[in-house]
């Protein structure tokens, strides 16, 4: 569905560079990364808010350069800072957005508001935080689309509010569709993203299959005299602490005297980032 080749884009400070995924049809591919990793910068040139110094990306196999207005609508997304007119009711929305977008569903707009259980008439500044995101991702689903992009949706939200927001996206119709969703809350993508993407100062360190990336790593708990043991063949991050070290290894290619446990996505974020490689 959306496929990125050595995408770069240089600020003063900072670098986004040789970066080259794809989301597939029908996956939700989970975007990680510590703050300044480059996520929003990612994100910003996926919707065309930033332009990119080098690299193609590509919806559908075609670029986005050479999309037509329709075809650049079939990207829907929701921003961190929700991007609806906060002064208008819901009622009012929906007639603007339905002069903004031309696939554009007002039934289905009202059909997820009065889901949600969101006033019409109330202006959206004066929602909570959780509203204010059901009513983004309403608009977001309200439209016909290709590809949803999502920057932190649940981000500062209760634990039922998430679980309704993961919810909605995992009945997201996917067949011909695909969700690209970034979020701190790792936790959240445990539970409803198909591949991880990691993004760690400016690069993609992996993108691979939850699944299959959870399974093949563990954590192990070592002392200095035990680590020598190992050599550098099996450790990818060695994390060293007041209390004690521990390694991020790969299960297979651990002696079976070593006892692990598994890692989470938070965990696989802090040993990338700051973690020692061995030499």
């Amino acid at each position: 569905m959306l496929s990125i080749r050595h995408l770069s884009k240089s600020y003063a400070n900072f670098n986004l560079s040789g970066i080259s995924f794809d989301v597939p049809d029908g996956a939700v591919v989970g975007l990680i990364g510590e703050n300044g990793a480059g996520k929003s910068t990612l994100l910003k040139c996926i919707l065309g808010a930033v332009s990119p110094d080098g690299g193609q990306i590509a919806l559908a196999g075609k670029p986005l350069s050479s999309l037509t207005k329709r075809e650049r609508q079939r990207i829907a997304f929701v921003l961190d800072d929700v991007g609806l007119p906060l002064e208008l009711g819901l009622k009012a929305t929906n007639t603007v957005l339905s002069k903004l977008y031309e696939t554009w569903d007002a039934a289905k707009f009202r059909s997820f508001c009065e889901k949600f259980a969101l006033p019409e008439r109330k202006p959206l500044k004066e929602f909570s935080k959780g509203m204010k995101m059901k009513a983004a991702i309403a608009a977001a689903l309200s439209r016909e689309s290709s590809l949803l992009i999502l920057d932190e949706p649940t981000s500062g939200l209760d634990p039922v509010v998430r679980d309704e927001i993961l919810e909605l996206l995992y009945d997201y119709e996917r067949e011909d569709r695909a969700i690209l969703l970034s979020s701190h809350i790792t936790s959240d993508l445990e539970k409803i993203a198909d591949y991880i993407a990691f993004l760690h100062d400016g690069r993609l360190i992996f993108c691979e299959e939850k699944d299959k990336l959870l399974a093949k790593y563990a954590v192990y708990a070592v002392s200095e005299g035990r680590l020598s043991e190992l050599g550098g063949g099996a450790i990818v991050r060695v994390l060293k602490r007041e209390y004690g070290t521990e390694v991020l290894a790969e299960r297979e290619r651990m002696p079976e005297t070593f006892e692990g446990r598994a890692v989470s996505l938070e965990e696989l974020m802090l040993f990338y980032a700051k973690g020692e490689k061995v030499c």
